[in-house]
């Protein structure tokens, strides 16, 4: 009885997840975000969706960006610094890995730091080790 519920549980969180990647996409295809001229290079302002917007942001932070800062005293005198944030390596390794076709890596606690396409190879080996291992019986 116990494996059938965690069967059962499993097809819920399977389908629980499905619906959650499909609300996603569509949020990501939200035409809702508007890009500056300045940060697109292009002629003008323009709408663009949630996804493009986070994949500009991605960019950005791997490959460093300045910030204006603004600063108005009480005088009323303005004063812009410049602030240099370097390439930030987490978001460099997104956009090597999205570039590259790599498979991304699990998040559970179990299998941190594996790959899911390492994960699913050892899956393989040890099904069928254990077919093996029954028809040796």
């Amino acid at each position: 009885m116990a494996r059938k519920a965690k069967n059962n549980s499993r097809g819920h969180k399977t389908k629980a997840g499905m619906l959650l990647s499909k609300y996603i996409k569509e949020i990501a295809d939200e035409a809702t975000e508007l890009l500056k001229k300045e940060d697109t290079g292009e002629d003008e302002d323009r709408m663009a969706t949630k996804a493009e917007a986070l994949a500009r942001t991605i960019w950005k932070l791997a490959s460093g960006f300045d910030e204006v800062i603004v600063k108005i005293d009480k005088d009323g005198k303005r004063t812009e610094t410049t602030k240099r944030h370097g390439p930030n390596s987490t978001y460099v390794g997104i956009v090597l890995d999205r570039t590259e076709g790599r498979a991304p890596l699990l998040a559970s606690d179990k299998d941190a730091g594996i790959a899911i396409a390492d994960r699913v190879s050892a899956e393989g080996k040890n099904r069928i080790n254990n077919i093996i291992k029954d028809r040796k019986k």
